[in-house]
């Protein structure tokens, strides 16, 4: 996610450079043609302008869907923090020693650290499969020896544990640690929340933007592009090409923009930030826990939060 106030320009050249250098040369070949070969011909401006139009019609439909995909996306992390946070109190206020059990104090403690960190590697699991990364060995400080090794066989790891945290809470239920209400209305609500959005997520990654918006954008801004120095060329003479590379740019780059927008949750530097928050979090509920040695916060690097 870019965090910073400033677009960079090595940002725009890494994404836009070589569009850029070609509006460049092509501008000015068409800059030569026509005074060479076409000095006596007007090309029909208003038809360009048309043309400008639709595709910006087109740019901006296509557009507002892929942000609206980024920011569903965005939403069901912020709902993901909220009910961990949610969650966390939960354990600790309801998950509590039966009466008469000794040393139950202890005991809760282990058991609310537990619930905790296997939720922290649910976090983690739902971000590596989003980006469809396999370094799983970042989840094995959140669980036992035993449950981090029987993850090797689950295709989806985070409904795994998911489920396991809900199978340690009837558990929990079964033994008189967790009163009825709570574990009910309470904990098992919680475990619904997380697998709402961590399908809301797997939606949108595995749904992408209907392919006709690309299809038909694409194509019609580049004739577009193609087509619009022969209209500014005629009006403005060689003060067209700076011109027409600067408005070139501008639609290939929104283009380009609504296209890599449709997926939030790769590892491109605009992005969901998904390991800052899930780092948010891990601090969150391990003071909650009252741990003292936690995680500091990512911090931006060059301007770009992952």
């Amino acid at each position: 996610m870019i965090v910073g106030r400033t677009i960079r320009l090595k940002w725009i050249l890494q994404i836009e450079g070589r569009n850029i250098l070609f509006f460049i040369i092509y501008g000015c070949l068409v800059y030569l043609q026509k005074l060479v070969f076409f000095s006596d011909r007007a090309f029909p401006v208003t038809g360009i302008t048309v043309f400008e139009i639709a595709v910006a019609i087109l740019l901006g439909f296509r557009n507002n869907e892929a942000y609206r995909r980024y920011w569903e996306a965005r939403t069901a992390w912020g709902d993901l923090t909220n009910a961990s946070r949610n969650f966390a109190s939960q354990v600790i206020g309801y998950i509590q020693p039966p009466r008469g059990k000794e040393q139950g104090a202890q005991d809760a403690g282990g058991i609310h650290s537990e619930l905790i960190y296997r939720h922290l590697a649910f976090l983690n699991a739902v971000r590596l499969q989003l980006r469809k990364e396999e370094t799983w060995e970042e989840l094995k400080p959140f669980l036992s020896d035993s449950e981090f090794q029987a993850l090797d066989e689950a295709v989806n790891k985070a409904t795994l544990l998911n489920h396991r945290q809900a199978l340690r809470l009837r558990e929990l239920y079964m033994s008189g640690w967790i009163k009825q209400h709570a574990y009910i209305f309470g904990l098992m609500e919680s475990v619904k929340d997380f697998f709402a959005a961590q399908g809301g997520c797997e939606r949108i990654k595995n749904t992408p933007l209907p392919r006709q918006y690309a299809l038909i954008t694409k194509p019609f801004v580049w004739i577009f592009v193609l087509l619009l120095p022969f209209a500014l060329i005629q009006h403005l003479g060689w003060a067209a090409v700076p011109i027409y590379v600067v408005v070139a740019t501008i639609f290939s780059a929104t283009e380009r923009i609504g296209s890599r927008t449709e997926d939030p949750f790769e590892l491109k530097m605009e992005d969901i930030a998904m390991s800052s928050i899930c780092r948010d979090i891990e601090i969150d509920l391990r003071q909650q826990l009252g741990e003292r040695s936690i995680p500091a916060p990512l911090e931006p690097k060059d301007g770009v939060l992952m």
